[in-house]
């Protein structure tokens, strides 16, 4: 019955066993209970009730501890965590104990000696270093402590060592942007055994703790502060760990907002001036501030007032086109950048005047007299340099003698050719003439004199012309040059003559002469005669001539021959070629040198390299001048070049080197290995062509191999590893690995064939707990609990085997094939 309650039969028949399980109790009531015994004659008085007891489950100790694992470690210290048991025994937990065995001996001993562990983790202290532990972990409730459970692992006592790990906060992955006064902040996590040395630096200098920088350093969490903001606060800000193991780098671009400047705006110019307008134009400020110029303020002066006035405060291109000016006035002007924080300081203009585009004539060169005479003399001249915008409309000739200071026109009108005879002159005296031309704006400058001319007949031809020699030779021809005579007979010479003849011994000194220049005179100092013997000796001889006639010959001092001059080949390279030649991709490259050598030198352009041949690209020669232009220039155009002169006096050969920045190329030495149901591991080698430029970081996306599109992994991976994580067991994967340097991202390299997501096959591990559960005279039945791994694939059946007592190690004989956890063995 229950405690004060009514008795209830509990057996409907008889007992014969001095012991009876009652059933359908309800746990936690309290029942009585009492016996009566029974015979032929029928029931006896009931005995003594029992003591009350109150029905619950039986109190047992708990489970063993799930999952017990190393957490972390040091030389002198192991943190342990496991999961409570999932039997507790019917009695709360109240505790765990740890226990260590030094490898090598059998003795387990017990850490926590004085109290039971309250959490499920422990920090075992007290170990040696080098030397090796096991672990298990046992937990206790009210009636002892339960089964243990080993670590399934043995402990190195040691440190363990990490290299850095920089990671900085979302928010500062990006650009961070303050305004002028604000705070930078830069915060992040910083990860390494040992805890490594961290150093903030910008632009190359270390930041130190100071009034304006503050540095907060709390392992694992880091911050850099800049208090009261500047302009030049703004930069790539680089965070650095080193410790024993290696080192790590991560940066934050800093953005601070400011008006434009310091710096104004530059090039500031003024041109298409008019009598009633202008053009002013500028490049934009080398800073803007942080943030985009949205306008910039144009004012204008005029020099006599000095005071300004706005003639538009909304300018959006870096020109502006002023007009109603006033003809003759003289104006400056001045130009401001405008962004969202304000407007940055003002560049003015030189002073301009306002007047028409077009000016007056240049200063033509000193006129030439050319026929004299005692009472004429023809003068010429060349036009001016610069007409000043406007045709030449005519010339001013003047005159004057010598001696005076007056010029005098020579004619009213002005002269419409550049050519006129002059007359009326007196004979004997000396005159200079000057000219000036004119165009619609007006007279320009007068040019020099001429050189002083006496105004009388000519009286004897020229004297022999100077320095008459050999210039030049080849095979076939001669190249003659002398200096003017000394005399010119009193009238300009106007041009020379030259003639030959073949040498031969004890001829008449004036006979067998030949005119070399038959067509006509030769006006310059210079003549190459052609089609000549080389096997033959010639005589030149060479005469000034004026108005008058032929002046006497000047002779070379011996007969010559023509010859082949040899000239080794030689190259000047432009200063910019003899060193780095540096190009951006898409942009020409451009080499070019100054070449000589007799006869013409053969010229080859090369890349050095594979095969030593430009692809692409045109090779010019332009008179002295060898180019190799190659456009829309790429990374692989980068290397050495070499230019080549080869002729019958020798060869000479020069290298320049090129460089083209560009996108990296593809990493090299992409593959997967360790490769399981949830992970693999990748790993390259940085490109063999970084584009000119350090690669930074690398890309790496994955995508499923059903699918197009490609997923990002990590868009800032520093090293050329990466362990992938969580992929789906059974699905197919393809990776690709992007190489990015300052000038953006490089061309992908992906791996040839996808990698399954699954874990390598090997062999199961052997069933455990095999135990004879009941046996026979001629049978035998066994069961066993699966092995831990199963190799990556599923169990297909086990092998039972058997041998007697007495027979040999080796001599075990196979007796079936189940996929049951049990057998009974029959036959035996």
């Amino acid at each position: 019955r229950e405690a004060s309650g009514k008795w209830v039969r509990v057996n409907k028949t008889p007992i014969l066993d001095m012991k009876y399980r009652v059933t359908g109790l309800f746990e936690g009531n309290t029942y009585e209970f009492r016996v009566f015994a029974e015979n032929m004659v029928g029931l006896s008085k009931p005995s003594p009730s029992s003591d009350p007891i109150k029905a619950s489950r039986p109190i047992t100790p708990p489970g063993p501890p799930i999952n017990p694992k190393l957490k972390d470690k040091t030389k002198e210290s192991a943190d342990l965590v496991w999961t409570k048991p999932l039997k507790d025994g019917g009695s709360p937990i109240l505790g765990y104990i740890v226990e260590c065995q030094k490898t090598g001996t059998t003795q387990w001993n017990r850490i926590n000696k004085d109290e039971l562990i309250r959490q499920c983790a422990f920090r075992v202290p007290g170990l040696i270093e080098g030397n090796e532990y096991k672990f298990r972990i046992k937990a206790a409730n009210i009636v002892g402590e339960g089964e243990p459970r080993e670590l399934p692992e043995t402990v190195l006592a040691k440190d363990i060592l990490s290299p850095p790990e920089i990671s900085l906060d979302v928010t500062c992955r990006d650009l961070i942007t303050v305004r002028v006064g604000q705070t930078i902040r830069i915060t992040g996590k910083v990860k390494g055994r040992p805890d490594p040395e961290i150093t903030w630096s910008k632009d190359g200098k270390v930041l130190v703790q100071e009034k304006h920088v503050e540095i907060l350093h709390d392992l694992p969490n880091v911050e850099l502060q800049v208090k009261e903001a500047k302009r030049s606060d703004h930069g790539k800000y680089i965070i650095a760990a080193k410790n024993s193991c290696g080192q790590a780098q991560a940066f934050a671009v800093v953005n601070v907002l400011d008006r434009p400047g310091p710096c104004p705006v530059r090039n500031l110019k003024v041109t298409d001036i008019s009598s009633d307008r202008c053009t002013v134009t500028w490049d934009p400020p080398e800073d803007d501030g942080g943030c985009e110029i949205q306008n910039y303020i144009l004012e204008k002066c005029e020099s006599k007032r000095m005071v300004w006035s706005t003639y538009s405060s909304s300018v959006l291109t870096n020109y502006a086109k002023v007009t109603r000016l006033i003809e003759g006035n003289e104006y400056i002007f001045r130009v401001r950048a405008e962004n969202k924080m304000g407007t940055g300081p003002p560049t003015e203009t030189h002073p301009i005047i306002a007047k028409t585009k077009y000016d007056r004539p240049g200063r033509p060169d000193p006129p030439d007299v050319t026929r004299v005479s005692k009472e004429e003399m023809t003068v010429v001249w060349n036009p001016p340099e610069y007409d000043g915008g406007k045709s030449i409309t005519g010339y001013i000739l003047e005159k004057k003698e010598k001696r005076s200071l007056r010029w005098v026109p020579v004619t009213k009108t002005p002269i419409p050719e550049r050519r006129k005879k002059v007359t009326n002159l007196f004979p004997g005296h000396e005159y200079q003439f000057r000219v000036s031309a004119e165009n619609e704006v007006g007279l320009g400058e007068p040019s020099l004199p001429s050189r002083p001319v006496i105004a009388k007949d000519p009286i004897e031809p020229p004297g022999p012309p100077t320095n008459f020699r050999v210039v030049d030779s080849t095979k076939t021809s001669l190249t003659l040059g002398w200096g003017k005579p000394v005399y010119d007979g009193g009238a300009p010479i106007i041009g020379y003559v030259v003639e030959m003849r073949p040498k031969v011994e004890g001829a008449d000194p004036e006979a067998g002469w030949k005119r070399c220049n038959v067509a006509a005179q030769v006006i310059h100092t210079e003549f190459t005669a052609t089609s000549l013997d080389e096997k033959q000796l010639y005589e030149f001889r060479v005469s000034a001539q004026n108005q008058v006639g032929l002046g006497r010959p000047a002779e070379l001092k011996e007969a010559v021959s023509p010859k082949e001059i040899l000239e080794p080949p030689e190259i000047e390279l432009d200063a910019s070629m003899r060193k780095l030649v540096t190009v951006r991709a898409g942009c020409p490259i451009r080499l070019f040198a100054i070449i000589r050598g007799r006869p013409a030198p053969k010229v080859t352009w090369r890349r050095m390299g594979v095969d030593n041949v430009i692809r692409k690209g045109q090779v010019d020669l332009v008179d002295t001048m060898a180019f190799c232009v190659i456009p829309d220039s790429t990374r692989d155009d980068s290397g050495k070049y070499s230019l080549t002169l080869v002729n019958a006096a020798g060869e000479k050969a020069v290298f320049v080197n090129v460089r083209v920045l560009d996108t990296p190329g593809p990493v090299s030495d992409f593959k997967v290995t360790d490769v399981t149901k949830m992970s693999c591991h990748l790993s390259w080698a940085p490109p063999e062509n970084d584009g000119g430029s350090p690669v930074t970081h690398y890309i790496l996306q994955k995508r499923e191999a059903d699918r197009k599109t490609w997923a990002t992994v990590t868009a800032e991976l520093k090293k050329t590893s990466f362990q992938i994580a969580n992929l789906v067991p059974g699905n197919e994967y393809y990776f690709r690995v992007t190489a990015v340097n300052e000038y953006g991202s490089g061309v992908p390299s992906d791996i040839p064939k996808p990698v399954l997501a699954t874990d390598p096959l090997s062999e199961p591990d052997p069933p455990r707990k095999l135990e004879v559960t009941e046996i026979t005279k001629n049978s035998a039945t066994l069961g066993w609990l699966p092995p831990l791994r199963d190799g990556g694939s599923k169990i297909d059946g086990y092998i039972v085997s058997y041998k007697e007592h007495d027979q040999p190690a080796d001599r075990w004989t196979e007796y079936s094939v189940v996929k049951d956890l049990s057998i009974v063995v029959a036959g035996l």
